[in-house]
């Protein structure tokens, strides 16, 4: 039973960092446990897994490895599900699916690092264009998008913390977003800085974090809502603190004025591209993140111009990306969040939530001779920022709960 607990804890392990939300982790490791003739008991924590496994009275229990930051890796996720095709198949053993397990965990990134970076430049460009900002600022993003992800992978190679990671990303993409800013004479500064941020936003610890809690995994759950949300706080800290230096400001009362429709459906599609790439996506899966990028903002900013506010818009619009995804992780067996992410990043008021703290930061300053109308708006702009973000959560994490039936 030692070496089953082993190879279980690590199947566990290896599905959670690379994308796997909780539930999935536990019928995986129970089915695979019922295959090596044990019964498995697994408890998830934000830190390591805890496995009891038996056999008729007798049973082991053991801590497995500690939990690093979890991610996506649909690549990593098809090579899982290779290891369990193959023993439901019978054609390995348990030695078997340790070595594949210690092969996967020792494999390379779908995409290099600098293919991921480039596309990550493009989704920061697109949602300059997307937030109705001119090409000097999309380029100004574009480069500063690109440079800051290539030194975000770089740091995260090394292990740094997670948190000091999204905050020096934050920090120079913004200082080079900046300074692009200046040299490109651009009408629309404000965007080179809070697109580069955008697109740290930790989406999937968000909507894996709200599923958990939906299906009563609320330790766990609550663990991945407040990791984003101290990662969101560490990228608009990194925001204020480049615009306190570089003295291009992101206005409090400047709501973003999209473009017409269609190009509003091209360049959503466009944004979903890096996200995909830094998913490990494969190339013949890319048209799904992004015909799920298009659908979701096509569609609300189609309800914008219909009169639908943005709250609900956002609701009707997660919704159907919830529903694409998974539809789309069901058929191709992967986690639906590599999909539904990339659908709805160009939604996330990430925008809002930067200029929440612009303003907190204001009134701290200002103190009680804080006008009334900073405060209102920042009021208004938290209020509106909360409502966005619980609106995409559970639109996006409805339909993939009540769609989600497992193979497994």
């Amino acid at each position: 039973m030692e070496d089953a607990a082993h190879v279980l804890l690590q199947l566990g392990r290896l599905f959670l960092v690379n994308g796997a939300d909780t539930e999935r982790v536990h019928h995986v490791v129970a089915d695979v446990a019922a295959r090596f003739g044990c019964e498995a008991h697994l408890t998830v924590t934000y830190e390591a897994l805890l496995l009891t496994v038996s056999r008729g009275t007798r049973f082991r229990t053991r801590v497995g490895a500690h939990v690093p930051a979890l991610g996506v890796n649909l690549g990593a996720i098809e090579r899982l599900n290779a290891v369990l095709d193959a023993l439901d198949a019978g054609a390995i053993d348990r030695a078997g699916v340790a070595a594949r397990l210690a092969a996967i965990e020792a494999g390379t990134p779908t995409w290099p690092r600098a293919a991921t970076a480039l596309a990550l430049g493009v989704t920061a460009a697109s949602l300059v264009r997307l937030f109705g900002g001119d090409w000097a600022a999309s380029t100004a993003a574009l480069v500063a998008g690109s440079v800051g992800t290539w030194a975000r992978l770089a740091m995260a190679e090394r292990h740094w913390s997670p948190l000091l990671v999204t905050f020096l990303t934050a920090l120079f993409s913004g200082a080079l977003g900046a300074a692009g800013a200046r040299l490109g004479g651009t009408a629309t500064p404000a965007l080179c800085l809070v697109a580069p941020g955008m697109i740290l936003v930790p989406g999937v610890p968000f909507i894996n974090g709200i599923r958990d809690v939906i299906r009563n995994h609320m330790t766990f759950g609550l663990a991945r809502l407040a990791f984003a949300g101290l990662l969101t706080l560490a990228i608009a800290v990194g925001l204020v603190t480049v615009t306190r230096l570089s003295g291009v400001v992101i206005p409090l009362d400047a709501a973003p004025q999209g473009p017409p429709l269609l190009e509003d459906a091209l360049f959503s599609a466009l944004a979903a591209i890096g996200y995909a790439l830094l998913f490990g996506v494969p190339s013949r899966l890319l048209w799904a993140c992004m015909l799920c990028g298009l659908a979701s903002h096509a569609l609300r900013s189609a309800l914008g111009l219909a009169g639908v506010g943005l709250v609900p818009g956002s609701f009707v619009a997660a919704a159907v990306a919830g529903v694409l995804a998974q539809l789309w992780a069901r058929r191709f067996r992967v986690p639906p969040v590599a999909f539904v992410f990339p659908g709805v990043v160009a939604m996330v008021p990430g925008a809002y939530a930067f200029r929440v703290v612009v303003g907190a930061v204001g009134i701290m300053q200002a103190g009680a001779a804080a006008p009334a109308a900073q405060i209102a708006e920042t009021l208004g702009l938290l209020v509106e920022t909360a409502g966005m973000v619980v609106a995409i959560g559970i639109g996006v994490a409805v339909p993939l709960a009540l769609l989600d039936t497992r193979r497994r």
